[in-house]
C-alpha cells in the first residue's frame, strides 16, 4: 500500500501551479472552517445572541466600506498582474497604483463612517464598537491579495490569513470573558488584519523587490475608471449579502438577528471553500482566455469533482443541522436549525455559477456580469422587504435562496449568449 504524507502531496503539487494554489487555499479554508468552530460556540455562549448580533451587525456595515476600498481590484488587478507576471517593472507600477488608490478610498470611508456614527442613533449608541471594527479597513488596504493571486503565490495568502486567524482565536479566549466584552471582539479582528497587512507589505518589498511610491493623480483616476464596472458588481454582491441582516434588523429584535447570523455564519464558512476554488482557477483562466478552446476541457475536467464535494457537504448540513447547532450553541434552537436547512444548498447554487462568472470575467465581459449582480441585489432587497416582514428570519433565508438561483441561471444564460463560440458550452450546441 502506498502512503502519502502532507509534504509529499505539496511536493507533487508544485509540478502543477494550479493544483498547488488550490491545495494551499483549501488548507487555508480548512483552518478558516476549523478555527471559527472553536471560537463561535464560545462567543455565542459568552456574549449571548443579542450582543453577538450587535458585533455581526457592525461587521456587516463595515463590509460595505471594505468592498468600496477593494473597488474590484481583486479581479482587475489580479488579471493585470497575471498577464504581466514576468514584467517586474509593470508589476511595480500596478502595485503602486492600486495601493495609492486604496489609501484615497480609505480616507473617504473613514470620513463617511464618522458622519454616520455622529448622525445615526443606532451607530452613536455603540460608537466605540464601530471605531474598533474600522481597523479591518486599514488592514484591507495593505494586504495585497490581488498581487498574490496574480503571481499565483497562494502560499503567502495562506500564511498571512492563517496568522490573522490564529491571533484572533487566541486573543478571543484571553480577552472575551463576559457579555460586556462584545465591543472587543471586532477590535481583535482589526488588530490581526492590520498586523497581517503591514507584514505582507514588508514581504512584498523584500521578496518580490517591489518598491512603494505614491502614484500620480492621473493614474489613480485611471485605476478607478478601469475597475468601476467590477466595483459595481462587487458592491451589488455586498448589498445583496449585507442587506439580509440590515433589512431583517428593521423587523426583528437583536436575538433573532443573532440566530440568523449564526446560521448564515455556518453557510459562509462553506462559501469560503468555493472562494478558494475561484481564487485558484481565476489567474489560470485569464491565461487560457488567449486560447478559448482550452477553457471548456479545463472546466469539464475539474467541475464535476468540485460540485460533487459541495453537494455532499450541503446534504451533511441538512441532515445534521440539529447536532451542529447543539455543538455551536450548547442546545437545540429550532429557529437556527430551520434556517440552516433552508440555506444549506445555497453554496451548491453558488458553485454552479462559478464557471460562468469566472469565464465572463476572464474574457473581459464585465458589463453583463455587473448587470446580473446588480439585478440580483435589487431582487434580493425587494424580496427581503416583503418576506422578512411576513416571515421574519425565514423570509430572509428564502430570499437568499431565490437570489442565488437567479444569479446561477442568469450567469449561465449570459455565458451561452455572449461567448457560446469560445466556451465549453459550445460543444453542446
Amino acid at each position: 500500500m502506498i502512503k502519502y504524507s502532507l509534504r509529499d502531496f505539496f511536493n507533487r503539487a508544485k509540478s502543477n501551479k494550479l493544483i498547488e494554489n488550490f491545495a494551499y487555499l483549501s488548507l487555508l479554508n480548512f483552518f478558516n472552517y476549523l478555527l471559527p468552530l472553536i471560537t463561535l460556540p464560545y462567543l455565542i455562549r459568552v456574549l449571548q445572541p443579542e450582543n453577538y448580533g450587535l458585533t455581526v451587525y457592525a461587521q456587516t456595515v463595515m463590509l460595505y466600506f471594505f468592498v468600496f476600498i477593494d473597488y474590484g481590484f481583486n479581479i482587475t488587478a489580479t488579471r493585470s498582474i497575471s498577464i504581466n507576471k514576468n514584467n517586474i517593472r509593470k508589476i511595480n507600477i500596478i502595485f503602486n497604483n492600486v495601493i495609492t488608490t486604496k489609501l484615497v478610498l480609505l480616507t473617504i470611508c473613514l470620513i463617511i463612517l464618522a458622519i454616520l456614527v455622529l448622525l445615526i442613533p443606532k451607530f452613536y449608541g455603540n460608537w466605540i464598537l464601530y471605531v474598533f471594527t474600522s481597523g479591518i479597513l486599514i488592514g484591507q488596504v495593505f494586504f495585497p491579495l490581488w498581487l498574490f493571486q496574480g503571481l499565483q503565490e497562494m502560499k503567502y495568502l495562506m500564511y498571512f490569513n492563517l496568522l490573522s486567524r490564529v491571533i484572533f482565536t487566541i486573543l478571543v479566549f484571553v480577552v472575551i470573558k463576559t457579555s460586556k466584552d462584545f465591543i472587543y471582539v471586532n477590535l481583535l479582528g482589526s488588530f490581526g488584519s492590520i498586523l497581517v497587512g503591514f507584514l505582507s507589505i514588508i514581504l512584498v518589498t523584500t521578496k518580490f523587490n517591489i518598491k512603494f511610491k505614491i502614484a500620480t493623480k492621473k493614474r489613480v483616476i485611471n485605476e478607478l475608471k478601469k475597475s468601476w464596472v467590477v466595483f459595481l458588481s462587487n458592491f451589488a454582491i455586498q448589498v445583496y449579502i449585507g442587506s439580509n441582516i440590515i433589512i431583517l434588523g428593521i423587523f426583528v429584535n437583536d436575538k433573532t438577528i443573532g440566530n440568523y447570523s449564526i446560521a448564515e455564519k455556518i453557510i459562509f464558512i462553506l462559501r469560503q471553500f468555493i472562494g478558494a476554488f475561484s481564487q485558484a482557477i481565476y489567474p489560470h483562466l485569464c491565461q487560457l482566455a488567449s486560447t478559448p478552446k482550452l477553457v471548456g476541457p479545463f472546466f469539464k475536467k475539474i467541475l464535476k469533482y468540485f460540485l460533487g464535494a459541495i453537494l455532499l457537504i450541503c446534504i451533511v448540513l441538512f441532515v445534521f443541522a440539529p447536532q451542529i447547532v447543539t455543538l455551536l450553541v450548547g442546545k437545540e434552537i429550532t429557529e437556527i436549525i430551520l434556517l440552516i436547512r433552508i440555506l444549506c444548498f445555497v453554496p451548491f447554487f453558488i458553485g454552479l455559477s462559478v464557471p460562468s462568472y469566472q469565464t465572463l470575467l476572464a474574457f473581459n465581459q464585465k458589463n453583463i456580469y455587473s448587470s446580473i449582480l446588480i439585478s440580483a441585489a435589487l431582487l434580493n432587497i425587494i424580496l427581503n422587504l416583503i418576506l422578512a416582514n411576513l416571515f421574519k428570519s425565514y423570509g430572509t433565508a428564502v430570499s437568499v435562496v431565490i437570489t442565488e438561483l437567479f444569479i446561477a441561471i442568469g450567469m449561465y444564460i449570459a455565458l451561452k449568449i455572449k461567448l457560446k463560440n469560445a466556451l465549453f458550452l459550445a460543444n453542446n450546441n
